[in-house]
């Protein structure tokens, strides 16, 4: 498993232009969890850490950044079904 330092999860975030409190939205976390993993206090496990990881592999494509600013990101499964296009295609369309 790689580690996500925490200098690598903020250049995530900034990567893609977001605020601590929308990058936290966006996760579906707390933004005092991601303000301690850009702190080194804590690190992402989980369903966090794979969305980082999923994050920062897609962080230049525009599919990702139009998905992370609609309002249906809110939604858990819109953010999932969005990357999950990014990673396996758009298969059976």
């Amino acid at each position: 498993m790689q580690t996500l330092t925490p200098d690598r999860i903020r250049k995530i975030r900034q990567g893609l232009g977001l605020s601590r409190t929308e990058f936290a939205r966006n996760l579906w976390a707390a933004e005092i969890t991601v303000e301690r993993w850009e702190s080194g206090t804590r690190a992402p496990i989980g369903i966090h850490y794979r969305l980082l990881i999923l994050f920062e592999q897609y962080l230049a494509s525009p599919v990702l950044r139009i998905a992370l600013k609609d309002p249906r990101a809110a939604n858990p499964m819109f953010l999932i079904y969005r990357l999950l296009q990014l990673v396996y295609g758009s298969q059976g369309r």
